[in-house]
């Protein structure tokens, strides 16, 4: 279906149909990034959320970058895990994208702290499952916070909202899209390298949703942020700057003893240096008391090939160029063993060139694949020769978290996830 959106208002009341197929039941929620209604299917009365993009309410020349996420939205929500909320149809609504999911009927994570006693182990565990389900994929939440953590019917928790998946540009693009209250919400669950991106590599890994998960356990654990209140603009700076020095409150754990188990996991996921945290959510789950005990450790399945006797290819998962494939045996077969990738430019030239025209976080020289034909390996390295001299990209070149440094070349193995900038490269093996 071409992508042809104009945006015309939506206003639907209760029982109205929503093409054809649906009947809105009521409203759940509204922002500038989405319309989100509980919708009843007119074939089953099954319940689902649909969430509509308002372009009724954006310039023409944000339009594109919108619909652009929405799209990468609706395809994160198909990765098969149950603790992620799964993404049923991608669709259009009076001109609108519009993304039907499953419903949550029990609300977000407040809701079921809020009732009772929560089982901490459990829930822990379930976000980390749905954490690992993304990096494993080759993405990165960037929002996680409790709104965005829904209740399954079965009570599984579940990862939900997409939208800023991997978005280094995060803040100053949705701070023209969303109210002050967003903004602080946001910010609380912020890792400090998400906040000061040029006083640090502006690369988006696994880390930041490993720091974001610090403090939305801790929120649970104790009923308050880490780092102190942050109920107005006034807050804001002293909160950032408690992040960046790691002075989160420690005191708790001995008004609340039974809990100090938790210590160890808030740690090593508050730390402000990403480099220090918790690399992965592997290494979290590692930690979180009696996990194993509760129940079968669900490994998402990954639809990457491992088979790399016919070569790799190589999928960029996250990025204005989501979904592009670049087979490394088409340049073998050319005869190149060299192969350079940067940020697309007019003035130089790359055998990967990469759109990035939202941020400058990919440099024009970014990285270089070199094939070894002794042990039938490429390797990956942080920068490129430029008139006879060895320079490093700007912002780093990662592999699963790890950067690479300089020269040092680093084989790809299917399943790794290389991270440039706001980009995610996927390594695959070709059947």
């Amino acid at each position: 279906m071409a992508e042809n959106y104009f945006g015309e208002k939506c206003d639907f009341k209760q029982g109205e149909y929503v093409n054809s197929r649906y009947r809105m039941e009521k409203a759940l929620g509204e922002g500038s990034f989405g319309l989100v209604l509980k919708v009843l299917s007119a074939q089953d009365n099954q319940p689902y959320a649909m969430k509509i993009l308002p372009l009724w309410k954006r310039t023409n020349e944000e339009k594109a970058e919108l619909v652009q996420r929405f799209r990468m939205e609706f395809e994160t929500g198909r990765i098969d895990s149950p603790y992620l909320v799964h993404s049923i149809e991608y669709d259009q609504v009076k001109g609108n994208p519009c993304i039907v999911m499953e419903f949550c009927q029990k609300g977000n994570l407040y809701n079921l702290v809020e009732k009772g006693s929560p089982n901490y182990e459990r829930i822990a565990c379930q976000i980390l499952y749905g954490l690992q389900a993304l990096h494993r994929n080759g993405k990165v939440h960037r929002d996680l916070k409790p709104e965005n953590i829904l209740v399954k019917s079965d009570g599984k928790v579940a990862l939900s909202d997409f939208g800023t998946a991997g978005a280094i540009s995060a803040i100053p693009f949705w701070k023209k899209l969303l109210n002050k209250v967003d903004i602080f919400g946001t910010f609380a669950y912020m890792a400090p390298e998400q906040t000061r991106p040029k006083k640090a590599k502006a690369t988006v890994l696994p880390t930041t949703d490993i720091f974001s998960f610090g403090v939305v356990l801790y929120e649970i654990l104790f009923h308050e942020l880490p780092f102190g209140k942050l109920d107005g603009e006034s807050d804001l700076q002293p909160y950032i700057d408690k992040a960046v020095a790691g002075q989160w409150n420690r005191d708790k754990f001995r008004m609340k003893p039974h809990l100090r188990q938790w210590e160890t996991i808030l740690e090593g996921c508050l730390q402000p240096d990403y480099e220090k945290r918790y690399q992965s959510v592997d290494e979290v789950l590692a930690h979180v008391p009696q996990c194993h005990d509760l129940e079968p450790r669900v490994v998402p399945v990954v639809n990457f090939n491992t088979d790399i006797t016919r070569g790799l290819l190589l999928k960029v998962t996250q990025g204005e160029e989501h979904g592009t494939c670049y087979n490394l045996n088409d340049f073998l077969n050319n005869g190149t063993y060299l192969v350079t990738g940067g940020r697309f430019s007019k003035h130089i030239t790359n055998d990967i060139c990469i759109k990035d025209f939202n941020t400058n976080y990919i440099s024009r020289r970014h990285f270089t694949l070199e094939y070894n034909p002794m042990r039938r390996s490429w390797y990956l390295r942080d920068g490129q020769f430029v008139d006879g001299k060895w320079e490093n990209s700007l912002n780093g070149t990662y592999i699963n978290s790890r950067e690479i440094k300089g020269m040092e070349g680093v084989e790809l193995k299917a399943g790794d996830i290389i991270s440039i900038g706001e980009v995610k490269i996927r390594v695959e093996g070709v059947s």
